[in-house]
């Protein structure tokens, strides 16, 4: 793509953003968390309420304190303020001082611009929102890989997704960040592949390098970093579950979303109150013997 050419894709990329839309019922753009809940949802391990309320009305549900110390760290290390605009705040002891989980978390943001300037990568802009009208992504980090030395701003962008978690090591959990067993997580390389797509079609970019920077949440000192290849194959197989995933987003959006209540979720809903499938304790579970 010729600097010209770049420039006026950036231009029509602004220029979406600043339409205005119209006031009709809202189908939400597919993310990578929508496919995910969506999923789930089918199999019967999500509430087809909360789903509604979060990606069709736009509630914001209450972070855990896991998720507070990610926003947290991004925070810190970028500059980002999370969805709702609030400068996110650390918990502090009566004296004053950091505690210790935000203590480390401090201690990790050195480490996490120490490697950048040790990959000579720099920060472009974060929480940038891809404009594609069916599917949806917002980057941690649009960064530039400097060591390559070219004119063209596209053969220089990387995307950088920053991760905090106490699951670094973890083989067997959805989440975990284990090595060895990296590439079998689907809910965690779903995220590569789709912001992948994003990107080729946003700026024309073909394969964008994608990393993970995983940092620590149980020590000050740990972190990894993943650079994410992603094969023909697999990318197609991408689009084409995205075509199904609409087709059967559609067919819900129809039919409506349906509860699906269970007693270890319905117990911490938001929804609680007003919820009429509530459950306030475990169902009777009847065994023949």
């Amino acid at each position: 793509m010729t600097k010209k050419a770049y420039k006026e894709k950036e231009k029509r990329n602004d220029a979406k953003k600043l339409q205005t839309e119209m006031d009709l019922p809202k189908i939400p753009k597919i993310s990578q968390s929508l496919i995910k809940a969506l999923y789930k949802y089918k199999i019967g391990d999500e509430c087809g309420l909360r789903i509604q309320a979060n990606y069709i009305d736009g509630i914001n549900f209450a972070s855990s304190d896991a998720q507070q110390r990610g926003i947290y760290f991004e925070y810190v290390a970028t500059g980002q303020l999370p969805r709702n605009n609030e400068i996110p705040q650390p918990k502090l002891l009566k004296s004053g001082a950091f505690s210790t989980d935000y203590e480390r978390i401090n201690k990790q943001v050195e480490n996490f611009k120490n490697i950048m300037g040790y990959l000579n990568f720099t920060i472009e802009q974060t929480g940038y929102k891809f404009t594609n009208p069916k599917y949806d992504g917002t980057l941690d980090i649009l960064a530039h890989d400097n060591s390559i030395k070219s004119k063209d701003i596209n053969k220089k962008r990387i995307i950088i997704d920053l991760k905090s978690t106490g699951l670094i090591n973890d083989k067997w959990s959805e989440y975990g960040w284990a090595t060895e067993s990296i590439e079998e997580k689907e809910s965690l390389m779903l995220q590569a592949i789709h912001y992948k797509m994003l990107a080729k079609w946003e700026w024309g970019i073909e394969d964008i390098p994608f990393y993970f920077f995983v940092f620590s949440t149980k020590n000050d000192w740990e972190y990894k970093l993943f650079k994410i290849n992603v094969d023909e194959t697999t990318m197609a197989i991408h689009l084409n579950n995205l075509k199904t995933i609409k087709t059967y987003l559609d067919f819900v959006m129809k039919d409506g979303f349906k509860a699906k209540p269970k007693y270890e979720t319905c117990r911490n809903c938001e929804l609680a109150i007003t919820c009429s499938s509530f459950l306030s304790h475990p169902p009777i579970n009847e065994v023949t013997i």
